[in-house]
């Protein structure tokens, strides 16, 4: 083995592992899921990570379809990789975007967001007037 392959992999079994040890949490699903059309509003938004969470350093936005806020519950952990927040009112019908920060053990915030919509309900079907028998 030549010293340049020696020293190549004795720098990467150095690098990788720290490397591994500043990962971020990453988002691996979210309730309701991205880009998805729901016929019923949601009463809850939760978004879970690929590794444990701080939720006193996480937050979760819900905004409209013209970018203004929707109220939203306290914040809460599920299982340490999930955090939640139960709306406040009922959602009308359109887009709604979910904006994310997580962090990690480390501390360092990630964001992210992602869109819903939320589906009018089908108008009833009018059946057309039928004409009087003679």
């Amino acid at each position: 083995m030549t010293r340049f392959t020696a020293a190549l992999l004795l720098s990467f079994a150095i690098i990788a592992p720290a490397r591994n040890a500043v990962a971020h949490p990453r988002l691996v699903s979210a309730s309701p899921a991205a880009n998805r059309h729901l016929a019923v509003a949601p009463v809850e938004i939760s978004v879970t990570f690929n590794e444990n969470v701080t939720l006193a350093l996480s937050k979760l936005t819900l905004l409209n379809a013209t970018r203004q806020p929707v109220a939203l519950d306290s914040l809460r952990s599920g299982d340490g990789k999930t955090f939640l927040a139960r709306t406040i009112g009922k959602l009308a019908a359109g887009r709604y975007t979910v904006k994310w920060q997580a962090a990690g053990s480390d501390g360092h915030p990630m964001r992210g967001e992602f869109s819903f919509v939320v589906d009018a309900p089908a108008a009833p079907v009018k059946r057309p007037a039928t004409a009087p028998r003679h």
